[in-house]
């Protein structure tokens, strides 16, 4: 399986994501969120125009996201690494294509947004657009003076 197929895979795999942000003076935030992603490897997910990460993707729209098993075994671990710039989804055509990625991965219809309205003006959820700048992946590590070093490789997209 080559790198773009492996990502793929782990992208698949897992529901999750960990997405870095920054204030503007480099004051760092993680937060995990559920996702989905299209054929292009870009990232949608929904979360409250109120959450931390969200107010601070408004100051800095940069983010690194990574995706990874967490319950991997010790040196089975393996993940997607992104450096991408996000926005939020306001045009209704980019809204309704983000509901029906998101769609096709969410199962409970509590956490489903059904109309572009749920998702705009006053309403607290917002959809999320990471467009990837850089996708990483691991590849073959290396031992160092006797001590094991993960090396990532550059997917092209």
């Amino acid at each position: 399986m080559g790198y773009k197929e492996k990502a793929r895979q782990i992208l698949n795999d897992n529901l999750y994501c960990t997405i870095a942000t920054s204030t503007l003076n480099g004051t760092p935030w993680i937060s995990p969120v559920f996702f989905a992603y299209d054929e292009t490897y870009n990232i949608f997910w929904i979360s409250s125009k109120e959450a931390k990460h969200s107010a601070l993707l408004k100051l800095n729209p940069q983010a690194a996201i990574v995706i990874f098993d967490s319950k991997a075994p010790e040196g089975k671990g393996d993940a997607v690494y992104m450096e991408s710039t996000v926005t939020v989804l306001t045009r209704t055509d980019d809204i309704e294509r983000g509901m029906n990625i998101l769609g096709k991965r969410v199962s409970k219809d509590e956490f489903k947004a059904h109309s572009a309205t749920e998702v705009t003006g006053e309403n607290m959820w917002r959809i999320y657009k990471a467009v990837p700048n850089a996708i990483y992946t691991l590849s073959e590590g290396k031992y160092v003076n006797g001590q094991y070093i993960d090396t990532k490789v550059l997917i092209s997209l």
